[in-house]
C-alpha cells in the first residue's frame, strides 16, 4: 500500500487527479494506495512525517511555491519520490534541482499521466526492496538511502555522522547497532570508530581505506584489516 500525496489549491486540478489515480487502480487491481490531498504548501508541511511514497506537487500554491515546500521536504526526506505537476515547462526544469522525479504538464491527461505514474511505481517497486534509514536527529526525523552514504563515524557523546555526499547528519546510536542493519547492504568497519560503504572504497593504502573521489582516508586497524579485505573482496566480485 503505497501512500500518496497531492499539493493542489484548484479544486478541478485536484478533482482530476484524484480521478484519474482512480481510474488507473481500476485499470490496475494490485495498485493500492492511500491519499492525502492538500491545497495550502504550510499545511502539508505541518503534516509531513517522512511517511510519504510518492508526492504530486503543484508549482504554485497561494502560500508558497511548490518548489519551496519540495526544497523543505527534501532536506527532511531523501526518499520520497516527487512528481510536479504545472503549466509553466521552465518550473519543471528547475524542478531536477530538489531531484523531482518527473513533471507533468497541464492541462493533465490521462494518457500522459498514467505513463508517468507506471514508470513511477516501476521505480518505487525497485526502491521498496533497499533500505531506508530512518535517522532521528534533535531537529526532526530524516529518511536517508542507505545507498546514499558513504560512511559512518562515532561522534562525541554516543552520536553517530552519518557522511552522504552532501552533509554530516547526527543520530544518537552505536555503531555495532548500524553494523547489523547495514551489514546487508554491504558496509563494513575497517576500525573501531568507522562503518564504511564498500560502494565507496576506492582502494586500500596500506593502513588506510580509500573513499570516493574527494580521496577520503579511513583509519584500517590491524585487527578488522582480515575481516573488512574479505568483505571488499567479496563485494568487488574477488575472492578474499
Amino acid at each position: 500500500m503505497l501512500k500518496i500525496l497531492i499539493l493542489e489549491d484548484e479544486r478541478p486540478q485536484m478533482d482530476k487527479l484524484v480521478a484519474f489515480l482512480e481510474r488507473y487502480k481500476g485499470e490496475d487491481p494490485s495498485f493500492g494506495y492511500h491519499l492525502e490531498t492538500y491545497d495550502q504548501g504550510l499545511a502539508l508541511l505541518d503534516a509531513y512525517r517522512c511517511d510519504a511514497d510518492l508526492i504530486f506537487l503543484d508549482i504554485r500554491v497561494p502560500d508558497m511555491l511548490g518548489m519551496d515546500v519540495a526544497r523543505r521536504i527534501r532536506r527532511m526526506d531523501e526518499a520520497v519520490m516527487i512528481i510536479f505537476v504545472t503549466s509553466l515547462t521552465q518550473y519543471a526544469v528547475d524542478g531536477y534541482s530538489v531531484r523531482a522525479f518527473d513533471y507533468i504538464l497541464k492541462p493533465v491527461r490521462y494518457a500522459s499521466f498514467s505513463a508517468k505514474l507506471e514508470r513511477a511505481l516501476r521505480v518505487l517497486s525497485r526502491q521498496k526492496q533497499e533500505l531506508v534509514l530512518e535517522l532521528r536527529t534533535k531537529a526532526d526525523v530524516r529518511k536517508v538511502p542507505a545507498d546514499s552514504v558513504i560512511y559512518v563515524e562515532t561522534a562525541a557523546r554516543h552520536d553517530l555522522l552519518f557522511h552522504t555526499g552532501g552533509e554530516a547528519i547526527r543520530q544518537w546510536g552505536t555503531l555495532s547497532q548500524y553494523e547489523e542493519q547495514l551489514r546487508p547492504v554491504h558496509f563494513a568497519r575497517p576500525c573501531s570508530s568507522f562503518l564504511v560503504n564498500l560502494k565507496y572504497v576506492r582502494g586500500v593504502k596500506k593502513d588506510m581505506v580509500i573513499l570516493g573521489g574527494t580521496e577520503i582516508e579511513i583509519p584500517l586497524s590491524r585487527s578488522k584489516r582480515r575481516d573488512f579485505l574479505a568483505a571488499l573482496a567479496q563485494y568487488k566480485g574477488g575472492s578474499a
